[in-house]
């Protein structure tokens, strides 16, 4: 009995193992690897990064944009005021020439009426009296102080070299003389005509004593011997700046300069 109970029990595995469906096996092996997974999308913080420098690439090209404008109106401006300038210089060519003419006119006419003064009488003290009033008003020795030495501040070291020799020429005695002459030498000196310039300065020691650029042109005296290294008439020079005029700047930069000489020698 047992037996047969056992026969029926395999009997009955086998025909319910035959009837069960087993899931489908896939080989993976077939496949490349990663081709099963889709691509991962960017990361959302390389996205804010471009976006963040096409935002700064937009700033610099408006900031350049800004500059050109600026530099464009600028240019604009450059050339109204050059402009401007040549119609200024054009107008005072035309004045001058206009009363070049004039004057011309003037005296062509005096000329005329001087030859006739046996037979006119009062007719010359008329023209004499026309003429007068064409004549321009002469230039005062400040205007051309300060023309000089507008010069010299430009730059234009020759022109103002030869506007201060014609100045103290004209007017060596003049209010102006002493400045005038102290700067001839300072123009002589930026040239590097240093003996015209120690002449200069010279001559404001010795002609203009009493003048309150003594100390400065000693001062420059002594910058020159310096420089050529010529120490003991260096030294003279500061130690008149310091004994002769004490309470000066030119003083203070003469008992500098000696100490920078005391430190040499050490």
């Amino acid at each position: 009995m047992k037996k047969v109970f056992l026969l029926l029990l395999c009997s009955y595995s086998s025909v319910y193992a035959g009837s069960r469906v087993l899931p489908p096996v896939v080989d993976n092996s077939i496949y490349p690897a990663g081709a099963g997974s889709s691509a991962s999308a960017p990361s959302s913080n390389v996205v804010y990064e471009i976006l963040g420098r096409l935002e700064q690439l937009q700033i610099e090209v408006q900031q350049l944009r800004g500059v050109v404008e600026e530099q464009a109106q600028t240019i604009v401006d450059l050339k109204k005021r050059q402009g401007n300038i040549y119609s200024d210089l054009d107008l005072r060519l035309q004045e001058l020439s206009k009363t070049n003419v004039a004057m011309s006119d003037a005296n062509s006419s005096t000329g005329a009426k001087n030859s006739l003064v046996s037979e006119q009488g009062d007719s010359s003290s008329n023209v004499n009296a026309g003429v007068a009033q064409i004549k321009p008003a002469a230039i005062t020795d400040k205007e051309r102080y300060q023309k000089a030495y507008e010069m010299l501040r430009n730059g234009h070291n020759n022109r103002a070299i030869t506007a201060f020799n014609a100045l103290i020429s004209d007017f060596p005695a003049g209010e102006y003389a002493d400045n005038s002459q102290y700067w001839l030498g300072e123009a002589y000196k930026v040239n590097q005509e240093m003996d015209a310039a120690k002449a200069a300065f010279l001559k404001v020691v010795m002609k203009y004593a009493g003048s309150p650029k003594v100390p400065d042109a000693l001062l420059k005296l002594g910058y020159i011997e310096f420089e050529f290294k010529n120490m003991a008439k260096a030294r003279d020079y500061f130690t008149q700046v310091t004994v002769a005029h004490p309470q000066t700047t030119a003083a203070h930069l003469a008992s500098k300069k000696l100490l920078q000489m005391d430190e040499m020698l050490r």
